[in-house]
């Protein structure tokens, strides 16, 4: 092995695409994407399935080449040429020979990478770089350039000039699938990348400082080093420029990646998107978000079909219940629907109890009952839809909570969807009927645990559109 190595830093140090220019954020990230040069390091069979272990060229970290490693793997019986995969584990992670398989046996070709470097639970990996250790992977100083992300993007870039290469491959039909870190790096090379024809972000999300399990580290950071990150680093910088239709998969009480930043992300990416929120699914990747993931990349690379949306419709009183109603739209027949509850405010995401709560279906609407004593003072609800092929979406998270007017006046209001870790955003609006409010700012009073509204004016319009 050491010899093959050898064979492969002198084959790839004669490569002068890799210098870089001077730093800003399109120099940072930007490599070669025409081709990449790889070597293929053994070949067998598991079962139907050819794999290759392949070795490609990334970016050179601190004038070192950097080789990535990777499994491809791919049906042994080839009619036409397939749609591929592209798998990027979390941190902590390595390539995975038997997930690579079996995904492989789905019809597509797969090729799974251990990101670069070892580093934390990574001695197994086969690839250089630097290692993937927190430290890393949050740094700017003393060079951006340094930053592991970066090189893990570049990894993935290369990853996709490797399959756009290969004869087995239809490079108009490639996508990625990233998992928690992995996830994030999806964000990231999906906002830069122009030849993914879809993308899954398992966990990830960008403003990651506003909420994570890191948080510590960056308040720790001096002011210029968090400034660096948030206009080079964080993925907050590729939303707006996705490329290619993207599923958002995280379940309600990840640890890593707080639901509020989760749910901004996504609100900020502007080509089709899908979010699918799992109750009470901490940070782990199973058989059931597994199988969504699946129905997705089928959707979208093999029959070019659009996964199902769910739209909240509305939202008021009915007797001693607040009536949800949600409409949904679908190539496949929607076969159910389920709306989940979690009761307090929007803090303490990853302790949150979500209960479920089903629904009838009249007249093109499904329409949920919560009673009213549950607002106590405030719930946290939204709605997933089902096709009749497994096809799952979700509405993003808001929240129904009471709150003071002027002249001693109560009502509830209806959130926009929650953005901000621990507070609540304007706009907000009234379920009481005639009423649309105006009014600056609200504070929660403790002593009577009520949103007081500050600054209120009340209009003379009916506020028959909620949403």
């Amino acid at each position: 092995m050491r010899l093959i190595l050898s064979s492969l830093i002198l084959i790839f140090s004669l490569n002068p695409a890799y210098a870089f220019p001077t730093l800003d954020i399109k120099s940072l990230w930007e490599i070669p994407t025409k081709q990449v040069k790889f070597q293929l390091i053994k070949e067998y069979e598991k079962g139907t399935i050819k794999v290759e272990e392949v070795y490609y060229q990334s970016r050179p970290y601190k004038e070192h080449v950097v080789n990535i490693f990777g499994y491809f793997c791919y049906p042994i019986e080839i009619k036409s040429k397939l749609p591929a995969i592209l798998l990027v584990h979390g941190g902590g992670g390595t390539a995975s020979l038997a997930r690579s398989v079996a995904w492989a046996k789905r019809g597509y070709a797969v090729l799974t990478i251990d990101l670069p470097g070892q580093g934390d639970k990574r001695g197994g990996s086969r690839s250089g770089g630097p290692d993937m250790d927190v430290p890393i992977l949050l740094r700017t100083f003393p060079n951006p350039s340094y930053n592991y992300l970066v090189h893990a993007v570049a990894a993935t870039r290369n990853a996709i000039t490797f399959l756009s290469q290969r004869k087995e491959v239809d490079p108009k039909r490639i996508g990625m699938v990233g998992l928690s870190w992995g996830g994030v790096i999806t964000l990231l090379t999906n906002g830069q990348d122009q030849r993914l024809k879809t993308a899954v972000n398992v966990f990830g999300a960008g403003y990651i400082p506003e909420g994570c399990t890191w948080g510590d580290r960056f308040e720790n950071m001096g002011e210029e080093e968090l400034n660096l990150w948030y206009s080079l680093i964080d993925p907050k910088n590729f939303l707006r420029s996705q490329h290619a239709p993207i599923l958002f998969l995280t379940g309600t009480n990840d640890h890593c990646y707080y639901l509020p930043t989760f749910q901004k992300s996504y609100d900020e990416v502007s080509v089709p998107k899908r979010m699918v929120l799992i109750p009470n699914l901490r940070h782990r990747f199973l058989a059931e978000e597994q199988s969504i993931v699946w129905n997705w990349l089928d959707y979208q690379l093999k029959y070019n079909k659009p996964f199902p949306e769910v739209y909240l419709h509305s939202v008021y009183s009915e007797k001693n219940k607040l009536i949800v109603a949600v409409t949904t739209e679908a190539r496949v027949k929607i076969v159910g629907a389920s709306l989940y509850l979690a009761a307090g405010q929007p803090n303490q995401w990853t302790q949150k109890k979500w209960t479920e709560i089903k629904g009838y279906y009249e007249e093109g609407y499904f329409y949920f009952g919560i009673p009213l004593a549950n607002i106590n003072p405030e719930i946290l609800f939204y709605v997933t839809a089902r096709d009749a092929n497994g096809a799952v979406a979700s509405t993003p998270i808001r929240s129904i909570f009471k709150v003071g007017l002027a002249k001693g006046e109560a009502d509830l209001a209806l959130s926009s969807p929650i953005k901000k870790v621990s507070i609540h955003e304007m706009p907000l609006r009234l379920i009481g009927a005639l009423r649309a409010p105006a009014f600056r700012q609200m504070y929660f009073s403790k002593k009577n645990r009520i949103y007081q509204l500050i600054g209120s004016q009340e209009a003379s319009t009916p506020n028959t559109n909620l949403l």
